[in-house]
């Protein structure tokens, strides 16, 4: 049984994709994962939001590449319901905030988790607990 539950941002793993700084904290929370301490969730909008970040900042192979490898990662992705969906967009009606980070913050708040971010617009809104990795 992990030790807590997690939902991992597009911030975070597209910093961790690019190897940028937050990359080695972000590492460390996939090995974590991955030995069963803890559990990771990414919502199938962060993924898709951090594919198309990825495709139009560095190049579609590095988009195509990161989602031909995230089956292999300790990442439990979840599909939202209409539920999930409705929750969100009720955060986003009322926080100034992105609508995937809505999204993020919509799945933590329904599996009692926190948010692996280095977005400050998601540590802002104080919705949920955030594990920072932003600098």
């Amino acid at each position: 049984m992990p030790g807590s539950t997690k939902v991992v941002d597009s911030w975070a793993i597209i910093a961790w994709v690019k190897d940028e700084a937050a990359a080695p904290i972000v590492e460390i929370f996939l090995q974590d994962a991955d030995s069963g301490k803890i559990e990771l969730l990414m919502s199938w909008i962060n993924v898709a939001e951090a594919f198309y970040i990825l495709a139009k900042r560095n190049s579609p192979i590095v988009a195509d590449q990161f989602l031909a490898r995230l089956p292999s990662l300790p990442i439990r992705v979840v599909l939202p319901d209409e539920e999930g969906i409705m929750a969100a967009a009720r955060i986003k009606a009322s926080h100034p905030i992105a609508f995937g980070d809505a999204f993020a913050i919509s799945l933590a708040q329904s599996e009692r988790a926190s948010v692996i971010t280095g977005d400050d617009e998601i540590r802002r809104c104080a919705l949920v607990p955030v594990d920072w990795i932003g600098s």
